[in-house]
């Protein structure tokens, strides 16, 4: 994605609806999509659209329900290094397939 789109805001734009869909097709069918495909290098933004979507339509979201708290309390640490040490620490907690 960001080595074929303008990489500022490339995660906060939505792409072509079509494309999503398109993508999202292709990926339930089982196939690994080509990416390279002009239609996907055209619309960059359909990628990360599709990744976006896979995220929140999770059941448990990555960063889960259960460490919510504790993720919150670590972004609200006021110096930048302890914050960092106290999200690693959080993030060692996540269930594997989360952490991954």
């Amino acid at each position: 994605v960001e080595q074929h789109g303008v990489v500022d805001g490339i995660y906060r734009l939505s792409g072509v609806s079509s494309n999503i869909q398109r993508l999202r097709q292709e990926f339930e069918a089982g196939g690994v999509p080509e990416l390279a495909r002009d239609i996907y290098l055209q619309d960059v933004h359909c990628v990360s659209s599709l990744a976006k979507a896979y995220c929140r339509e999770l059941p448990n979201p990555l960063l889960t329900y259960q460490l919510y708290d504790k993720f919150a309390d670590a972004v609200a640490t006021q110096t930048e290094e302890a914050r960092l040490v106290k999200i690693r620490e959080v993030l060692k907690e996540l269930p594997e397939p989360h952490y991954r």
